[in-house]
């Protein structure tokens, strides 16, 4: 039977009981409990973890003892080989674990790190490829672990149900917003962010935090905070290189960070090269930041160009979803653009001073409602509830953002499909391919898209 969290109040030895490893299992049969033996642990210890459906016999032993002293491994098949990289990254989730919860006794008892150190820099010094911010989230949430507060988020880390870095981030978002956010609406929705946490990527919840924070800023706090990111813009250029090369680094506030991402995107799309019958024969040779480079330089070479200064192109189109009673300012709330970035409703308001705006009905859930039209081809309204919706390449676990993706008919259209928000869904082009020579289908909603693969 799994384990809810919510009913674990501490994970200690006296709870386990006198031996940490003689945990209950739950059989199903009501036999004895079964106790890991020194067969059961991996080499460092640690019970293995075996996820479900999988045996747990089947360890790369060969694998991980070639890879450990370097040794070439092309005489392991490939299935030897994506085992091996499944194993490692399981051990890499549980040394997390049991590396916050050292530091959590640590941070109780007291203990500063030898030599004067803060203890992220400790840890980095322990592990010198270990980044800052990754450090970071573990001194965070190792110091959030004694607070009674974060016993739950204690008990889903130990159980693997939510990242070390998920968890940092719920803890870092609370400290954040606390001093000026609703206690009552505070708590609701950390409730509801430590269930998503179990689900979501990084990158992800980190979008996810944001607009929440956005949400649960009061409207005079969010104009200051406005008006402090507007004055915190910066731009910065190098001197030359000796080959030449100057770097240039920018901060913008959300604004204007959406801004340039309108223009940029588009332009930075990969562009391959095609013969005459417009067949792809080979890729972008570009990588994605030199793609970006090119885009900027092409953009500012358009407008430095223009005759008597005056622009020679529409603005950057910057496309927001926001309600339109909180537009209005009949409700507080948030706006949020293509690319994931959290706009105020005073930002938005602001934009839309000069902006074509396009109505978009959306259901109780927030959902894009179906736009659909009987014409083939993904119309413009349709496209943009379907960014609304997938906010990129639909495929599981890909990250391609929705600028570079292609709206893919699941039920084709020669087959009869409809051109509507229930019928189609964005791909990347890798996946896009992928999904034609794989005659994949996926079960889509208002709300998401779930490839069967």
């Amino acid at each position: 039977m799994p384990v809810d969290p919510r009913e674990v109040a501490w994970l200690d030895r006296d709870t386990l009981g006198a031996d940490p490893l003689d945990v209950d299992t739950g059989n199903p049969d009501g036999g004895d409990r079964q106790v890991p033996t020194a067969d059961d642990l991996s080499t460092d210890g640690v019970p293995d973890v075996v996820e479900p459906g999988t045996s747990g016999t089947d360890e790369p032993v060969g694998v991980l003892l070639d890879a450990t002293v370097g040794m070439a491994l092309t005489r392991h098949t490939e299935v030897e080989l994506t085992a091996a990289a499944e194993h490692v990254t399981g051990l890499r989730a549980s040394h997390d674990v049991m590396l916050v919860n050292v530091l959590a006794e640590l941070d109780a008892r007291g203990v500063e790190p030898p030599g004067g150190l803060s203890r992220v820099d400790w840890l980095r010094a322990l592990d010198p490829g270990l980044s800052a911010g990754a450090a970071k989230a573990f001194v965070t949430l190792a110091q959030a672990m004694n607070q009674p507060r974060w016993a739950e988020l204690r008990a889903r880390v130990a159980l693997r149900h939510v990242t070390v870095a998920n968890a940092a981030a719920l803890v870092e978002f609370y400290g954040r917003v606390s001093r000026v956010a609703d206690p009552v609406q505070l708590d609701a929705v950390l409730e509801h962010l430590s269930e998503q946490a179990a689900m979501l990527r990084p990158e992800e919840l980190a979008r996810r935090v944001r607009q929440e924070s956005e949400q649960l800023t009061p409207p005079r706090e969010a104009d200051r905070l406005d008006e402090a990111r507007r004055q915190s813009r910066g731009l910065w250029f190098t001197a030359p290189n000796r080959t030449g090369m100057v770097g240039m680094s920018a901060v913008l506030d959300p604004e204007a960070a959406a801004i340039v991402k309108a223009a940029v995107e588009p332009l930075s799309a990969p562009c391959p090269g095609k013969d005459a019958q417009g067949h792809t024969v080979e890729p972008d040779p570009r990588s994605p930041a030199k793609r970006r480079a090119d885009a900027l330089v092409a953009i500012i070479g358009r407008g430095v160009s223009a005759p008597d200064g005056l622009p020679v192109t529409d603005k950057a189109k910057v496309v927001v979803t926001i309600d339109h009673d909180v537009l209005t300012g009949r409700l507080a709330g948030i706006g949020t653009t293509a690319t994931g970035d959290v706009l105020t409703a005073g930002t938005v308001r602001r934009l839309a001073c000069d902006a074509g705006i396009i109505p978009m009905v959306l259901g109780r859930e927030s959902e894009p409602l179906d736009v659909g039209r009987q014409r083939r081809l993904v119309t413009k309204g349709l496209r943009l509830a379907l960014i609304a919706r997938d906010r990129g390449c639909s495929f599981d676990n890909c990250t391609v953002p929705a600028q570079w993706c292609d709206g893919h008919h699941v039920h084709h259209w020669a087959r009869g499909g409809k051109t509507s928000l229930l019928t189609t869904a964005l791909l990347c082009p890798r996946h896009h391919t992928h999904v034609h020579q794989h005659d994949l289908t996926a079960t889509v909603t208002a709300r998401s898209v779930t490839w069967h693969l």
